[in-house]
């Protein structure tokens, strides 16, 4: 159960100090106090988690698999686990606590996470440090149960890394609860690559909550897959909060069967001369769902802001249904911000035009969709990143068969 007793356990796993300590209990009073999230909320419209029972589950573990290489330790990086980090980097962690940039008072998932969250990552990068090789990591969940893990990512000034997250799990019948979040702190004129891919089995329901506070001239790029998993919420909010910062985010959903995707991509813009730009695709098949919400939001003082976001799925299946609620929040005057998005089946002039020159409907309509996603998988500068994914929507596709 997510008890006092939860709360101890995750406290011991940790070792942490008793600031660390301080905010969890504080959490967990929220976390108490708050009921589950409701359809009704314009944040929770079209996602019913009313039935899910968080009390059947108890704190477990996953598996990461990350390597340091002697480059990183002569260049001052850490690159460990978020244990290490609270017991050798107490000075490093003293301004960028976790939970000090996302709000625990979010939702009920939100103030679980700032609960129990008890293993992650942990990333420093120091300034003027510019790293050409990828910080890598794998997390695989191996059991059933409640998987809380927490990713801080600072960046000092200058420094410039591309960091690459892959998420599993093993096939076991229970359900596994994830519920992590990722805090990145980039200062001035630094820049992150973030790449996040995600092949669960069946077994996963996830709850995924990303928070991003750029300074002056600060550059963060973000690429995300969704392909597994029973149920997948993500959250992602950039703050631009120094002038001259710049968010690009792309990220691609395949659902089947009967997957359920959630997805939030938001940009916050509070200083001026900002530029954001927010790209979605999503394919649905079978009995699967999804919903995309997508805000910009523009505060008076953000003159200047170039923003953009655009949510483009492709239903393969009368069964499926799709959801699209894209926004704007424009308080300044001089600014240039608007979104578009589309929904349709694949275009059947294209899939004509390959059958012509002797492919198969199955392959053509293969074809289409790969051609569909590209714009974002293109982007991938890694080859054996982008086979990752490449060999997922293969995956999904011949699933069809």
């Amino acid at each position: 159960m997510l008890d006092k007793n939860a709360l101890t356990i995750a406290k011991r796993k940790t070792g942490e100090s008793n600031l660390v300590s301080e905010k969890r209990e504080s959490a967990f009073k929220i976390f108490q106090g708050l009921p589950m999230p409701s359809p009704k909320e314009e944040g929770w419209k079209y996602t019913d988690v009313l039935s899910l029972n968080l009390q059947e589950f108890e704190i477990s573990t996953q598996k990461i698999e990350f390597q340091v290489t002697d480059e990183l330790k002569e260049k001052g990086v850490v690159f460990t686990d978020m244990k290490t980090a609270l017991k050798k980097h107490k000075k490093i962690l003293a301004e960028h606590m976790p939970m000090s940039l996302i709000n625990a008072g979010e939702d009920k998932f939100t103030a679980m996470h700032a609960s129990f969250w008890n293993d992650g990552v942990f990333v420093y990068v120091p300034k003027n440090v510019s790293l050409k090789i990828p910080l890598r990591n794998k997390f695989i969940a191996t059991g059933k149960g409640g998987v809380f893990s927490h990713t801080l990512i600072i960046l000092e000034e200058n420094s410039s890394i591309d960091y690459v997250e892959e998420h599993y799990s093993n096939n076991f019948e229970e359900i596994c609860l994830r519920n992590d979040a990722v805090e990145i702190f980039a200062a001035q004129n630094s820049r992150i690559n973030f790449y996040n891919f995600q092949r669960w089995e069946n077994n996963v329901m996830n709850f995924s909550y990303w928070k991003a506070k750029l300074g002056k001239g600060a550059k963060i790029n973000w690429v995300f897959g969704q392909f597994g998993g029973k149920f997948s919420r993500v959250k992602t909010d950039p703050f631009f909060d120094g002038q001259g910062s710049e968010s690009k985010k792309y990220g691609v959903f395949y659902g089947s069967k009967d997957q359920y995707f959630d997805i939030t991509t938001n940009a916050y813009h509070n200083v001026p001369n900002t530029t954001g730009n927010i790209l979605v695709k999503g394919v649905l098949d079978d009995t699967s769902n999804a919903v995309y919400r997508g805000k910009i939001k523009i505060t008076k003082e953000a003159q200047q802001t170039n923003s953009y976001l655009a949510d483009h799925s492709l239903i393969l299946s009368d069964a499926a249904v799709s959801h699209s609620i894209p926004s704007l929040e424009i308080d300044a005057n001089d600014v240039k911000a608007s979104h578009g998005a589309t929904l349709g089946k694949p275009d059947e002039e294209e899939i004509f035009y390959l059958m012509s020159r002797g492919l198969k409907r199955r392959n053509a309509e293969m074809q289409v969709i790969l051609g569909f996603f590209s714009a974002v998988t293109e982007l991938i500068p890694f080859e054996n990143l982008k086979e990752i994914f490449d060999n997922a929507l293969h995956e999904k596709i011949r699933g069809r068969d």
